[in-house]
């Protein structure tokens, strides 16, 4: 299945191609291996930190996100052949708010939550609303 969102044109008419729904740029708009990645390293860095106390863990994983995060538009847009910048926008946003709801290496409360709750909640809440909207 391509990457790329197809919206309701006139192109895609004469072509006899249905535009994407709801289900179809909802898995379009996750950065599904680029958030692999970050699971797998962060899983490494916090494994590797358990092990050696004096390890601060935090500065490697800031710098693995901003690795990703500069990595995500090159990768949608070579290897899977996005070209549409707002679907890019929007998958680079949600690569960094999958990345701070999973291991985050901001560790401060905010209003008494940890911070990892608020970014699960705004995952949630970002990953079933950018599709609504975002039409292609």
């Amino acid at each position: 299945m391509p990457r790329e969102i197809k919206s309701a044109n006139q192109q895609l008419q004469i072509q006899n191609v249905a535009p994407n729904d709801f289900k179809d740029r909802l898995i379009k708009l996750i950065p599904a291996e680029i958030i692999a990645a970050y699971v797998t390293i962060s899983g490494l860095i916090i494994g590797f930190a358990k092990n050696n106390p004096n390890a601060d863990k935090s500065y490697l994983l800031w710098i693995v996100i901003l690795v990703l995060m500069i990595f995500t538009p090159v990768y949608l847009m070579k290897i899977l052949g996005v070209s549409k910048k707002v679907q890019i926008l929007f998958s680079t946003i949600g690569f960094l708010i999958w990345a701070f709801a999973t291991a985050s290496p901001y560790t401060k409360d905010i209003l008494g939550f940890s911070f990892e709750l608020i970014a699960s909640l705004i995952l949630i809440l970002y990953t079933l609303l950018i599709p609504l909207f975002y039409k292609g």
